[in-house]
């Protein structure tokens, strides 16, 4: 899918089918996209990081299941912030600040599922684990902190790219999807990969499940909540009169 085709179907997703954005709405939207040879740097660096980190804990604490389950999801996550970053701040260069108001902070819902994942993470580590054991994952917990810690900061801190209301609008939306490059669940789901391989005490399993579950439902209502239709603006030329708005997908054609 090409980068037009996939602004049209985010547009229309949220309610403002058009049958081409606006330039300046277009360039924000083009964010979401970047090359693979834009990101094999990045991916490679933080894989590479991923890899000696995850041979220090190791080391320390012992191989379980979820070290490189954790390890994958770090790289994944800073190589996605980095991307959307490096574009961001691309398109800044040619936007003028932003006089509007600041754009929302945090969803409820979205810090509810953090506090779970890295509340409720250390709370279960401390009351059901081994002390060896408990450490190892409040240390995993702590690095996945620090990861989405960064990459919250580096978006929530960012200058609002906007031109008109349209578009502040488009980049409110945005930023919904990027926060969630810190997901939460990303904390909270490896263990389980250490329940399946029976490393973890058997009273511990349901109360991990309980807890994986608590986290993931909590960061989909936010991410639900993120998708809301966008606010009546100019986000495009308008599509004739009729036209029903094309869902395939481009293969299907």
């Amino acid at each position: 899918m090409t980068e037009h085709e996939s602004s049209l179907r985010w547009l229309a997703s949220r309610g403002r089918p058009v049958a081409r954005p606006t330039p300046y709405i277009g360039a924000l939207l083009a964010t979401r996209n970047a090359g693979t040879i834009r990101v094999l740097p990045w991916f490679l660096l933080f894989g590479v990081l991923a890899l000696v980190a995850g041979i220090a804990h190791a080391q320390l604490f012992g191989a379980t299941a979820s070290l490189p389950a954790y390890a994958v999801c770090f790289v994944a996550q800073l190589t996605m912030w980095r991307a959307v970053r490096s574009r961001q701040r691309e398109l800044a260069k040619h936007t003028s600040p932003w006089p509007g108001p600041p754009a929302k902070p945090l969803d409820g819902w979205f810090t509810a599922s953090a506090v779970l994942a890295y509340g409720g993470g250390a709370a279960l580590a401390v009351s059901l684990l081994p002390a060896a054991r408990a450490a190892g994952w409040l240390t995993l917990l702590g690095m996945s902190a620090l990861c989405a810690g960064a990459i919250l900061t580096s978006f929530l801190r960012a200058p609002v790219l906007a031109e008109d209301e349209a578009s502040f609008a488009v980049y409110r939306g945005l930023l919904a999807e990027n926060l969630h490059a810190a997901s939460p669940s990303f904390a909270a789901v490896p263990p389980l990969l250490d329940v399946v391989t029976h490393r973890l005490p058997p009273a511990y399993g349901p109360w991990l499940v309980a807890y994986v579950a608590l986290v993931v439902v909590t960061e989909l209502v936010a991410y639900v909540r993120g998708r809301r239709p966008l606010p009546p603006g100019h986000y495009g030329d308008p599509l004739p009169r009729g036209t029903a708005v094309d869902w395939s997908p481009p293969e299907a054609r």
